[in-house]
């Protein structure tokens, strides 16, 4: 693969701003051409401890901080696509958590260069399932022919309601042009599913509702990762998505939208 440009910021817990004094806690790394924004949060408090002591923390608040962020950026992510975007991302930040400015390195690999600067950074080795982002998990599993010539990748399209251009990572065609965006719905705030499952709906309808000049009539698929043994959000979340014309498959139910590309898909021309 061609070097990119890149940057990678520290995510760091501070728990007095005014000492500036902190731990690194996690690292994020963009690219903005092709698109690439993801975070990763060390799952335990050990540097947190190693660096403060284990007295005074709520740990509950501070677990919370950095799921919030990984969260914000899976709903955020897309629409940050400069460098400025970013920056101005990291401004809003007014907690324990802080992300310090972007510095440039090449990237080659992505998914591979997060999880070696999460290694080198933090001195931790990386829960595996966190490295496989739903976009690597569903490139896999489109991965066998049958069902790669029949996807399309990284389909820019403008979405008339909100007057800008994003990129949806898959998509097949049957007559319409299904674009397959995966979504993370883990937050543990049930308001925030909903927000999340929102802004989607309404994207989706502007996309069903409005035939694209280029690429014909659109529907929007999401393919969401929920939280283990929530039972009350998915439906949650399709019933919303029925109501705009957005189709839903979990995680779980990637088996039935592969069997869905196999019989209705057509081969790309």
């Amino acid at each position: 693969m061609k070097p990119t440009k890149g940057y990678y910021c520290l995510i760091q817990y501070c728990p007095d701003l005014g000492r500036l004094e902190a731990a690194n806690i996690g690292v994020l790394l963009f690219r903005p051409e092709p698109h690439y924004l993801e975070a990763l949060t060390s799952r335990n408090n050990k540097r947190i401890n190693r660096f403060f002591g284990s007295e005074g923390h709520d740990w509950v608040r501070i677990n919370a901080f950095k799921k919030g962020l990984e969260d914000r950026l899976a709903v955020e992510g897309p629409e940050i696509q400069t460098l400025e975007q970013l920056e101005k991302f990291i401004a809003q930040r007014a907690n324990v958590l802080q992300i310090i400015p972007p510095r440039t390195m090449k990237v080659i690999d992505p998914e591979a260069d997060l999880e070696e600067l999460f290694k080198e950074l933090l001195g931790e080795s990386v829960h595996h399932t966190s490295t496989k982002t739903l976009r690597h998990f569903l490139s896999q599993k489109f991965s066998a022919p049958e069902i790669e010539k029949r996807i399309r990748r990284d389909i820019k399209v403008r979405v008339p309601i909100l007057q800008k251009e994003v990129e949806i990572p898959f998509g097949f065609h049957n007559g319409r042009l299904n674009l397959i965006n995966p979504v993370r719905f883990e937050a543990s705030n049930a308001e925030q599913t909903v927000v999340t499952a929102c802004k989607y709906a309404v994207e989706g309808r502007s996309l069903y509702e409005n035939e694209n000049p280029q690429l014909g009539p659109l529907q929007l698929l999401v393919v969401g990762k929920f939280r283990p043994n929530d039972q009350e959000s998915p439906g949650k979340v399709k019933r919303i998505f029925e109501d705009y014309s957005v189709k839903l498959f979990k995680t779980s139910e990637v088996a039935r939208l592969i069997d869905e590309i196999q019989t209705t898909g057509r081969d790309i021309e």
